[in-house]
């Protein structure tokens, strides 16, 4: 499975997800067909930085389109623009992608200052509101920093369910029966990536590189106005 695939599996499981957070809340089923987009384009941003030529080159790309979305983004989900609070997605990548730059930069100086960047990353993503915030943040980083395919994988999983811990937690303490199955579903759905990704064959696939960069501004846009 390629890169373009995988790219292709996460935009449609991210427009059905946005589908139904803006148009059709009452819906779960439709968030929970979302959960496979996150993991997927967290997984493919540590790799493009892993085989990048231009680290500096594809965070400054990033940065911009975290820029340009945040409007779309606040019309589609926020009652105002606002660049500081409540940011979108490519906030959340850029910052796990600048944490990832830092390391490497930092790595061959002192190991654990080269560590310290990640948690300001972190920090900022929490400061910012950022999509799934310092969480988001570390599991890009982590999927870069794991080298071995098989750790990276078993990672994921962990991760992925750790997405869900506040769920996880309240039945524990509670009782799973209180919770809808629709939302429960949400916890083995987010694993549906790591299966997907354990057929990736590091391939790139067909380009359209910038497609998948304007095709989050442009359906956030689109559907900002018409729920306006």
């Amino acid at each position: 499975m390629s890169v373009f695939v995988l790219k292709i599996i996460a935009l449609t499981s991210m427009l059905i997800d946005h589908v139904g957070a803006v148009f059709f809340t009452d819906l779960i089923v439709l968030r929970v067909i979302g959960r496979i987009a996150f993991p997927i384009f967290v997984y493919l941003i540590a790799e493009g930085f892993r085989h990048t030529r231009s680290p500096w080159r594809f965070l400054a790309r990033l940065g911009a389109f975290a820029i340009i979305s945040e409007i779309p983004f606040d019309l589609a989900f926020n009652d105002g623009i606002n660049f500081f609070a409540d940011t979108n997605i490519f906030y959340t990548l850029f910052l796990g992608g600048l944490a990832i730059v830092a390391y490497e930069t930092l790595k061959n100086k002192m190991v654990i200052v080269s560590f310290v960047p990640t948690l300001v990353c972190m920090a900022l993503a929490v400061l910012l509101s950022a999509d799934y915030g310092a969480y988001g943040v570390f599991f890009v980083f982590c999927m870069y920093i794991i080298k071995n395919f098989r750790w990276r994988l078993a990672s994921m999983v962990l991760l992925c369910i750790w997405q869900h811990q506040g769920m996880i937690f309240w039945g524990i303490n509670r009782s799973f029966a209180y919770i809808p199955t629709m939302h429960l579903l949400m916890i083995p759905a987010t694993l549906i990536p790591v299966a997907l990704i354990a057929f990736y064959n590091g391939k790139r696939g067909r380009g359209l590189k910038w497609f998948f960069y304007i095709a989050y501004p442009l359906h956030l846009l689109v559907f900002g106005l018409i729920a306006a």
